[in-house]
Parts: structure tokens; C-alpha cells; sequence
């Protein structure tokens, strides 16, 4: 770097007033405040202009009563050795880099070089404010600082420190970088880094500390130029692979109370080596309603798992996510936990089983609402309570709009409803049972928010909301979480081999468990009618993204709507029904179809599909783990538990593929390489419409509550069996909720129909059954004497009665 000569550098000082200063009424020193206690200039500290350019500053007196002095700023060089000065200033405050002429209007060009400015008030002054004056910037260059020696990786460590400087040119390509001032200094991506002031470095200088897993540009800034980008950019060391343990005991599952906690200690190795201290992590669980973290992400190492007021297992996992983790790589790259040995030598796993115990099964409360009173004018509903008891009924609230559809967030404290005039939601944590719309206008959709809810995200903020009356059809992403976040307007994409002039309408969506990404299925339309399962991704990263998931079928014929359901460590979803008779696995990663990861050759079509806890995860090579995992289909008449075995590798690239998720075909062969059925168990109720289905307790068992069934059917996963659990009054479901335990099922329910063609629902109620007595021990209609029980208000609209039910989370 060169120096500029000292004879051409000047120190002087000028005052600079405040806006429109000058001819404004003395304020006596002595009067009330006391005179004056404070001046202060702006900008302060340093300030860095062209030779030739102009500025204007301002200045502001306080008395000691902090009010603002009115008496006039005074402005002089105080000093200086060079002539003539770099920089004059008028009495407004307006200054020059070089003369001003007598009238202060026009501006002539002097020479580099420093001077020190000064506001005085009633003789007192105002800190320095350091001016550099300097030829006009043509460009920045930073690069590494090698006088520690040239980095011996193309990566910096977590808390690994190293030194860069930046080096101004003007046009004739001089280093100008002595008359420029210090430089401010800023990242491309937030937290990769951080930039520290060290003394003994220049102003041109600086040292930075390698923070979070990532990749950005470092830049330098003066005077209106920025550095142009670094050769090779910032790193810090990306995840390599992430190994969990349960603090104080070994093994990969533990047994808790509800109401108890249990830490669970991260070990997270960068692709260096080295362990760090601090691991931006997001944490998971596969059913939060049984324990979840108060806190999904952080940098501590560990985190509390708290089991709730419920019973039933849960797989907890953790993840190396972006934006927050392995930041700025793109594709994203997130990193999720594996099996293998910790740098210690003892065993880590991919995933933590939980088992929530209790002295007995809680008692649970369900809330109900009603779609019959349709969309029409004057005609409103309510949403009910009911818990088991001698008064099963509870709170209530008016229902201005009719629901299509219902959904606790996993905490348990809101209600969301999906109607064709907007979304809505129910706080029943608190006193107040008021129902609030999104919006008060019902259009337009995109304000409002009309659709079906289709998922909620586990930390309960945001909402996905299927929109299928307006063309094209959308999905709508609520936040929660932020009233001044406009909600994302998605328009369902169409795969390119479907044509230009398709539609698309979203028909399921879920979370992956670190919230990265949400998977949404959908119905495409082309141009000839025919019809196609497609597969949205949108993520926080990586671009919105759709994948066919069937060939077209003619116009007229079925296809069934696929469902989703992520592995307990969120590195790829399982997709039921596409194809129809079988599942496919996506890595979540790159949203790809993994290569043999399907199955194929189920006797019906998957409708449901769910995953089972109790997640499997060894060790079998240096560095590479298998985990195995189970899921639960539902394709009628039959369920079917579904077993995959898929590898997880370490990151092996500084820069990072996506290719750590291979199904598992080691030996023993397997027909589909690491996916593959077990023995399917016909539930004896022939073909029928799935209404629920849930795997409840430490997984052993499942709900299944199908539509024109009159029971609750209870399945053993283990002895592969199938209990009926008969509604009272032979009530035919249509809708239903279990507890997490299974103890308990609320259905929603007809009673009795009418000899009309098609007969109609003249009486309907919620049945509570009992899994363990084995009995539908209550039946709880909505008490409305003036109405005959109906759930809804006019006189005009046929009877109501429950058809939407949802369980509380506790």
C-alpha cells in the first residue's frame, strides 16, 4: 500500500449549524436551562468527500435542561498546514472540498487532504468531526491479509480469526487509500461473519471471526464506492454432520413423565474437523404434541425437550438449517443429524425416541363446528367444546362465516378455519372466545385468505391455505407471527411437460419438521382435460419448484389425491399414491426423486399415509449411518406399515451437494433397494372412504375412522389385528380426532337420516369412545332447544349439526 506524502494532508476545523441556521432569537445562556451543556454535530467522527464535492452538516445545542439552545453556531479552522485548505464552510453549513467563492454558491476544487470541523455555541464546542478530502474513488479491491501467512484451507473454523485489508484506486489506478478515511465494512449474508475493530490495523484494515456455517462476500465502503467482490468468498467451515445423545444416559430413546424434560446435546463438526461450540441449530420433534422444545432454534449445543400433558412417543431430531446454517449456499443445503461415533468415541444418533408416560390418560377436549350452514346470506353457525363428563359442553363461539375446515396449531392455543369467504381463528387459551377473520372483508381471496386449511407449521405461525374458487387457484401462506407480513401468494406451478394453459389446485401440504420447506400436492388440469398429480415445493431459500408426479390420465377418470408425510429427521418425504399403487420418496434437500426410493405393488391405492415413532439409527460404516424407519398407509380396505432404510452421509464437499440421503442396499436385497411393505392388515370393512388415521401411543397401534362405518376401528400394528369400536345410535362418521395416547376418539357424527332421496342428516352429535373400556360412553349434541339442536341460527337453513371436529393439544 502507499503512502501519501504528509505535505499535502491539512487539519482544520469547521463548524457546521443545523438546517436553515443563522438569523434565528438569542436564548440567553443564563435563562432556565442553565446555557449550554451540549453541541452536537452530524454526521460525527469521519466523513469522507471528493475534491471538489459539497456537503452540508448540521449541528444541534442542548441546555442543561435538554432543551434545544436557538442561539447561532459559530464555524472557524482551528487548524492546519497546508495551503490552501482542503475544505471551507459557509455560516449555513454548507462545506467544500477546496474554495468557495465570496457569494458561497460556487465550489472550486483544492487538494487532498484532512481537516478537523468544529460547532460552537455560546463558546462551547462540539466534538471533532475528521474530514477527508480525496480524489474521486474508481475502485475497491479487498483481499486477505497474509501477513499471518496464507490460510492453509479454503475455510475459516467457528471462532477462527483472520485479517483483510481493502485498498481505494482513483481513475488513473493510484492507491489513494491514505486520503480516504476509514472504511465501513458489511456482508453479503448476515452471521457467516463478524467484522471486528482491532487496534494496531489501519483504517483500511480489519479483522473478522468466522461465526455461523456459510458463505458471503465481504465488502469495504467509502464515500460512495463499494469493494468489488472477493476472488474467493468468505467461509465458514460448512456442517459436516450433526450426532445427538441424551445427557446423562446412553442409548437413542428415553422415558419421561409428562410434565418432565429432558436435555438432548448436539455434537456438529464442520467439514475441517473441527466440533463447534456454538451450532446454529434447529430442532424438532415428529409429534409436538407429545414434547417439543420451548425454543426450536438456537446456538447453545443442547436443548430441553418437554414432554406435554399428553402420553404417546415422539422422534426428536436436529438440523443444520438454512437461512440460519450453512447460510448462502445455493441450493440451500441443510445437514441433518446421523448416526456414528462422536469425536470422543462414543455413539451419537440421528434421531432421539421419547416416551411420555403418565399415572393416567388425561382428559381431553374437543372442539366442533359445522359446514351445513352453507354460504348464504343471513345464516350463521357456532364452533363448540366438548370435554367427557356429566357436562360435556363447553365454551362456544358465533361463526359469522361457514368453515370448510379446521385446525389446532400444535400448541393448542388457536383454532384456525378455512371458509370460502376467509380464514378465521379462535384463541382458547384465554377468556375470550371471540372468533377473528384475517380479514373483515371476505374479498378479495388474496386479502381475506378464502380456502381450506391445509397444514400449520410446528412452531404454529404459519398457515397454508388452499384456494380453489379463484382462477388461477391459489395457496396462500398466513404469518402469524408478524401482522405486518403480508401473506405469500403462491399460484400452484404446472410441470412443463403438462403444457402452458394448465391449472393446478392444491389438494394436501406439509412441513418438513425444521420448517425449510413445505411440500404441497395438487390436481393439474392441461389444455385437453387430462389430469396429473404434481408436487409444489416452496421453500425459504430456493426457488418455488414442480414436479409431475403421475403420466396424464383422460378427462373423467379417477385419480386419487396423494398425501405427504416427512421422516422423523425431515431429509426426505414419503409421497402416497403417486404412483397409485405405491409410495415414492423426495429428498427435501434438492426436492428430487430419490433413485429406487419407492414402492411399488400395494394392493390399493395409498390415501393416507403417516409416520410411525421409534426411529432406528446405527452406525454401519466409518461415517455412514442406516437409519430405519416405519410408516403407516391407509389403502382401503387394508393399512399397510411401510419400512424404509436409507444411508446418511457426511457432508463430503467444502461447497456442498445434496447427496446424503441413498436408499440403504446393502445386504440383505431387498425388491426396492431401502423402501419395502411388510404384511398389510384388511380391517374387514371392504372399501371405503378414509375419513382419520392416526398412529397413537408408542406406536403399536392406530385410529382408523372411515366414512358410512358406524365404528371406531382400533388396529394392533404388532398382532396385526383389527377391534371395532361400535358409534351408539349406529351414527355414521363424518368427521373425527384422537388423542395422542389413542384413549380417547371424538367423532363427529349423524344419528339419524330422513327417508329423502338423498336422505338427510336429521340428527347428528359428538361421540366420545373410549379405547381402553371399549365403548362410545357419551354422545353430546349441540344444545339449542329453539332450534331443535341445530348448530346454526336461521330459521331458513336446513338443521346443522357437527361435521368438523378437532382435538386441543395439551
Amino acid at each position: 500500500m502507499h503512502r501519501s506524502s504528509t505535505g499535502i494532508l491539512i487539519v482544520l476545523a469547521i463548524s457546521l449549524s443545523a438546517s436553515l441556521t443563522g438569523c434565528v432569537g438569542k436564548n440567553s445562556g443564563g435563562s432556565g436551562g442553565g446555557g449550554v451543556k451540549t453541541v452536537a454535530l452530524s454526521p460525527s467522527a469521519t466523513q469522507s468527500i471528493n475534491v471538489g464535492a459539497t456537503a452540508v452538516f448540521t449541528a444541534t445545542a442542548i441546555d442543561a435542561s435538554g432543551r434545544a439552545v436557538l442561539d447561532p453556531i459559530q464555524f472557524a479552522v482551528t487548524s492546519g498546514n497546508s495551503n490552501p485548505a482542503p475544505l471551507s464552510v459557509t455560516s449555513s453549513g454548507a462545506v467544500c472540498a477546496g474554495s468557495w467563492d465570496a457569494t458561497g454558491s460556487i465550489c472550486s476544487p483544492g487538494v487532498p487532504g484532512i481537516a478537523l470541523v468544529r460547532a460552537t455555541v455560546d463558546g462551547v464546542s462540539s466534538a471533532e468531526t475528521t474530514v477527508y478530502v480525496h480524489q474521486h474513488i474508481d475502485s475497491i479491491r479487498v483481499s486477505r491479509l497474509d501477513s499471518q501467512g496464507p490460510p492453509q484451507f479454503d475455510c475459516f473454523s467457528q471462532g477462527q480469526t483472520w485479517d483483510y485489508q481493502a485498498v481505494a484506486y482513483d481513475i488513473s489506478q493510484h492507491d489513494i487509500t491514505n486520503t480516504v478515511g476509514p472504511l465501513s465494512w458489511s456482508t453479503s449474508n448476515a452471521n457467516v461473519l463478524t467484522v471486528d475493530s482491532i487496534t494496531g490495523l489501519r483504517n483500511n484494515q480489519i479483522q473478522v471471526t468466522a461465526k455461523n456455517p456459510g458463505i458471503t462476500q465481504l465488502f469495504a465502503s467509502v464515500s460512495g464506492t463499494t469493494s468489488t467482490p472477493l476472488a474467493t468468498p468468505f467461509t465458514t467451515c460448512l456442517v459436516k454432520y450433526i450426532r445427538l445423545h441424551i445427557e446423562g444416559s446412553t442409548g437413542n430413546s428415553f422415558t419421561i413423565n409428562n410434565g418432565g424434560s429432558k436435555t438432548i446435546r448436539a455434537t456438529a463438526v464442520d467439514t475441517l474437523g473441527a466440533t463447534l461450540a456454538t451450532p446454529p441449530l434447529t430442532w424438532s420433534s415428529s409429534n409436538p404434541e407429545v414434547a417439543n422444545f420451548s425454543t426450536a432454534e438456537n446456538t447453545a449445543g443442547s436443548n430441553s425437550a418437554t414432554a406435554r400433558s399428553n402420553q404417546g412417543s415422539t422422534d426428536i431430531s436436529a438440523a443444520c438449517t438454512p437461512p440460519t446454517c450453512n447460510i448462502g449456499v445455493l441450493p440451500g443445503l441443510p445437514v441433518y443429524a446421523s448416526g456414528g461415533n462422536l469425536p470422543t468415541g462414543d455413539p451419537g444418533y440421528g434421531v432421539i425416541t421419547a416416551n411420555i408416560t403418565a399415572t393416567k390418560p388425561p382428559t381431553y377436549t374437543a372442539w366442533a363446528a359445522t359446514t351445513d350452514c352453507g354460504t348464504g346470506l343471513g345464516c350463521s353457525s357456532v364452533t363448540f367444546a366438548v370435554t367427557s363428563g356429566t357436562t360435556p359442553l363447553g365454551a362456544s363461539s358465533t361463526m359469522s362465516r361457514t368453515p370448510n375446515s379446521m385446525m389446532f396449531n400444535e400448541q393448542g392455543a388457536r383454532i384456525y378455519f378455512g371458509s370460502d369467504q376467509g380464514l378465521m381463528y379462535l384463541d382458547v387459551g384465554g377468556t375470550s372466545t371471540t372468533l377473528t377473520p384475517v380479514s373483515a372483508a371476505p374479498t378479495p381471496c388474496n386479502v381475506s385468505l378464502c380456502g381450506t386449511v391445509l397444514a400449520i407449521s410446528p412452531d404454529g405461525n404459519r398457515v397454508v391455505v388452499a384456494d380453489n374458487q379463484t382462477v388461477p387457484h391459489q395457496v396462500y401462506i398466513f404469518n402469524a407471527a408478524s401482522s405486518s407480513t403480508a401473506p405469500i401468494d403462491l399460484v400452484l406451478n404446472c410441470p412443463a411437460s403438462l403444457g402452458s394453459n394448465c391449472t393446478a389446485t392444491a389438494t394436501a401440504a406439509a412441513f418438513s419438521p425444521d420448517e425449510m420447506k413445505i411440500f404441497i400436492l395438487g390436481l393439474a388440469t392441461d389444455q385437453n382435460g387430462n389430469l396429473s398429480n404434481t408436487l409444489n415445493v416452496y421453500s425459504s431459500v430456493d426457488a418455488f419448484q414442480a414436479t409431475a408426479l403421475s403420466t396424464p390420465v383422460s378427462p373423467g377418470s379417477f385419480l386419487p389425491a396423494p398425501d405427504v408425510a416427512f421422516t422423523a429427521d425431515g431429509s426426505f418425504a414419503l409421497v402416497a399414491g403417486a404412483p397409485a399403487n405405491g409410495v415414492s420418496g423426495f429428498s427435501t434437500c434438492d426436492n428430487a426423486a430419490i433413485v429406487d426410493g419407492s414402492i411399488v405393488g400395494l394392493p390399493g391405492t395409498p390415501l393416507r399415509i403417516v409416520p410411525i415413532p421409534g426411529v432406528q439409527d446405527a452406525e454401519i460404516a466409518s461415517d455412514q449411518s442406516v437409519v430405519t424407519e416405519n410408516f403407516l398407509a391407509l389403502d382401503p380396505p387394508n393399512v399397510q406399515t411401510l419400512t424404509v432404510q436409507y444411508t446418511r452421509d457426511p457432508l463430503k464437499d467444502g461447497q456442498g451437494v445434496c447427496n446424503n440421503v441413498v436408499p440403504y442396499s446393502h445386504p440383505p436385497q431387498y425388491p426396492a433397494p431401502g423402501f419395502r411393505a411388510g404384511t398389510g392388515i384388511n380391517l374387514g370393512q371392504g372399501n371405503f372412504v378414509p375419513l382419520y388415521l392416526r398412529v397413537v401411543g408408542n406406536g403399536s397401534q392406530a385410529i382408523v375412522v372411515g366414512k358410512n362405518i358406524p365404528a371406531v376401528l382400533l388396529v394392533d400394528l404388532n398382532q396385526k389385528t383389527t377391534t371395532p369400536i361400535a358409534l351408539v345410535n349406529n351414527g355414521l362418521p363424518l368427521a373425527a380426532s384422537a388423542s395422542t395416547d389413542g384413549s380417547q376418539v371424538f367423532v363427529a357424527a349423524c344419528d339419524a337420516y330422513s327417508n329423502d332421496t338423498p336422505p338427510k342428516c336429521t340428527s347428528g352429535s359428538v361421540h366420545i369412545v373410549n379405547t381402553l373400556s371399549g365403548g362410545d360412553f357419551q354422545q353430546v349434541p349441540y344444545v339449542n332447544f329453539n332450534t331443535d339442536n341445530s348448530m346454526c341460527d336461521s330459521a331458513s337453513a336446513p338443521p346443522c349439526f357437527p361435521n368438523l371436529i378437532a382435538i386441543k393439544p395439551q
